[in-house]
């Protein structure tokens, strides 16, 4: 309400007394929006005037330093001129500060639409913000708007406020409102209610109060409030600091709360995947118990290319079907088993390991959710978004592409210089690193959670990751490298994305972007 035209009448006689015959320094602009006018350097007085939008306020600091970059001075017509007035336009949120030599300086207060306009020998010399080419049209003398406001003007209009009151802004008629203004057809009424109102907006007293945390000026008393003032200039200079300081404080618990809930539903969707396919693991007939089975059968002959077999099941006293490989053995079947009943415990673990861990994140990140926002400080808040590298890696997004495969960690590089910094950067060096062999493409790595080993088949489903993300993704069958990340290495000079290594296995897949 710092803009409402009430405000501005005592505001602009305040100016006139603190600036009269001070001459004008410097006016330049360090930020978006905002421009800065300094009145003698030997008595500061300083005017900071924000017009961006909803967040436009008018400031008057008492020191004010000015940035060595991106400063740019403006008006240089008027630098050295004395101010012989201030001028508030009536029923108008506008004033101007008269200079010397026939030129003035146009505040038009306009919410979105504010700017500042310079002004010589009554015709415009030009704008602070050009954009507003509509600007160029505004005469100052006609900036006056006389308007009857008598009580009979008012029974004329029927009462409505457009047209006597046009400076009625929403808080004005919110405040009527709460009066009864709206809701009585009794004239003697309704012209009571506004006369009790123009005499508080008549009178030198400003109210500072909150709505959702931000704070908001009011020129008449509401019911929760935290301060008042007598003086239009120290109003608006406490408006300010706290207005921005919570709106700072609101813009980056926006930002770091956003972080942290995109880090929570990620976690929430991967522990609801993994815990699903722990408990289908956990419940799915294990391989030791087909290949026992299949071990007390090894007297039963099996017809060649045979696919699966029916047997005794002494586990569960009944019979059931096994599938083969049917180019072996039952022995030999049993022997596969045996290994994928390893495997399986293997997967088991990391899936389990990984579980807790990320659980243990979960708790963290909910937890720092929390002590955002119940953090009211700014100067705390920033100390707790800047935090420790460790906390910044755990809680950003991986700039990778990521696949959870068989309860191992993937991560695929998006492109030369990403591949670089998989490679080089988020790698550990027992970490296995995959590539197709002899063609440009991704740089895949599997992380290994406590050197564990990574099965074969798991192995063989990344590889045909590796194939799929690289220039054979095309071919029937794919080569892919692999290989311990300590053996990889890139030579200095060496374009984005090329390495070379001390080692390497291969392994023949077919390129397959299949869900793990």
């Amino acid at each position: 309400m710092q803009f409402n035209y009430y405000f501005l009448k005592f505001l602009s006689i305040e100016l006139a007394q603190a600036i009269a015959g001070k001459s004008i320094s410097s006016i330049f602009s360090q930020n978006k929006n905002e421009l800065v006018l300094v009145f003698d350097e030997s008595q500061l007085f300083v005017i900071k005037a924000n017009l961006s939008g909803h967040h436009s306020l008018l400031s008057f600091p008492q020191e004010f330093s000015r940035a060595r970059k991106n400063s740019v001075d403006l008006f240089s017509e008027i630098i050295g001129l004395k101010v012989t007035g201030v001028r508030q336009y009536e029923n108008e949120r506008a004033f101007s500060i008269n200079l010397e030599n026939g030129y003035d300086i146009l505040f038009k207060l306009q919410g979105r639409h504010s700017n500042i306009i310079l002004y010589h020998q009554n015709s415009v010399h030009s704008l602070f913000k050009n954009g507003l080419e509509k600007d160029l049209e505004i005469q100052l003398d006609q900036l006056d708007r006389v308007i009857d406001q008598s009580e009979n003007a008012i029974i004329d209009n029927s009462f409505e406020l457009a047209q006597v009151y046009p400076t009625f802004d929403k808080n004005i008629k919110d405040h009527l409102k709460s009066c009864g203004y709206f809701e009585t057809n009794l004239p003697n009424e309704k012209l009571a209610i506004l006369r009790k109102l123009v005499d508080e907006l008549n009178q030198s007293e400003f109210f500072i109060t909150e709505r959702d945390g931000i704070p908001k000026m009011l020129l008449f008393k509401p019911t929760v409030f935290t301060n008042t003032f007598d003086r239009a200039i120290e109003a608006s200079n406490f408006l300010a600091k706290n207005y921005y300081s919570a709106i700072g404080i609101a813009q980056l618990k926006q930002k770091m709360g956003s972080e942290v809930r995109k880090e929570i539903k990620k976690s929430k969707s991967y522990l609801y995947q993994n815990k699903a396919k722990l408990e289908e693991i956990e419940n799915r007939r294990g391989y030791d118990e087909l290949a026992n089975i299949l071990m007390a059968n090894l007297h039963v002959s099996i017809d060649p290319g045979i696919k699966s077999i029916d047997l005794f099941d002494f586990y569960q006293n009944e019979t059931i079907t096994i599938k083969l490989k049917s180019n072996l053995s039952l022995l030999k079947n049993a022997e596969l088993m045996y290994r994928k009943s390893k495997n399986q415990a293997k997967e088991v673990k990391v899936l389990s390991e990984n579980i807790k861990a990320k659980e243990k994140k979960l708790a963290a990140l909910l937890k720092r959710l929390e002590t955002i926002e119940s953090t009211e400080d700014l100067k705390s808040l920033k100390v707790l978004d800047k935090g420790s590298v460790s906390q910044k890696q755990e809680t950003l997004s991986s700039p990778f592409m990521e696949f959870m495969i068989d309860g191992f960690h993937v991560y695929v590089g998006k492109n030369a210089k990403n591949n670089d910094l998989l490679t080089q950067k988020y790698a550990k060096k027992d970490d296995i690193w995959m590539h197709a062999r002899d063609v440009s493409g991704s740089h895949v790595v599997i992380k290994r959670p406590n050197g564990i080993n990574i099965p074969i088949h798991t192995l063989e489903k990344v590889a045909q990751l590796a194939a799929w993300y690289s220039k054979r993704k095309s071919d029937t069958l794919c080569p892919v490298i692999y290989t311990p990340k300590k053996f990889v290495r890139k030579p200095k000079g060496s374009l984005p994305g090329q390495v070379v290594l001390a080692q390497e296995k291969v392994l023949l897949v077919k390129p397959e972007k299949v869900s793990f």
